[in-house]
């Protein structure tokens, strides 16, 4: 199945529980992310990102995803993403209706640590969110809201289509997506 996003930025046919694993170490870098949508207002560059580091970035199972968009989804799927932009990349994507309403993307930061990467997105169309990981940040984005969340060793994202989850939505998916991510 092959999504066609027209987003600049960021599913496994069936949901297995347990945690991502990490991709062979022959991934390429590249300077082109596979990431949410451009925010609204700039962000820090993103090729400092490694991207598709995990072959399996559906950190969170269906109910999950349906927590957070507020309606239920179909499994989460690994699938290719054909973005406005003319790139291509892996996400986890989440559809209801036929329509993707949430998109997973996890990557390695080159430089710094990845809570570094989302304390140092620009101020405006993005607020942090406390509780969860070493930092999060919501930033508003043409798609949707898009969660930047850092763990020790991964960045995160986790994009909502049209609509705004609430704070404990956001911290609940978070949680449970780095509970998933390998160690």
């Amino acid at each position: 199945m092959m999504v066609v996003l027209a987003i600049a930025v960021t599913g496994c046919t069936t949901v297995v529980t347990g945690r991502g694993v990490a991709a062979p170490p022959t991934v390429p870098a590249t300077t082109a992310p596979s990431s949410p949508a451009p925010p609204a207002s700039p962000a820090p560059s993103r090729s400092g990102l490694d991207v598709d580091v995990l072959s399996d970035e559906c950190l969170l199972n269906a109910s999950e995803f349906g927590a957070l968009v507020g309606e239920a989804v179909r499994p989460p799927a690994q699938d290719s993403v054909d973005r406005g932009d003319g790139s291509s990349g892996s996400s986890c994507v989440a559809t209801a209706s036929n329509e993707p309403v949430a998109i997973i993307n996890v990557y390695r930061v080159r430089s710094g640590t990845p809570a570094d990467f989302v304390r140092a997105g620009a101020p405006g169309g993005r607020r942090e969110l406390s509780g969860v990981g070493e930092a999060a940040a919501v930033v508003d984005t043409q798609t949707g809201p898009t969660l930047q969340l850092a763990s020790p060793d991964y960045l995160v994202t986790i994009l909502v289509a049209g609509r705004t989850p609430t704070d404990d939505a956001w911290r609940t998916a978070a949680t449970a997506a780095l509970s998933r991510l390998p160690t």
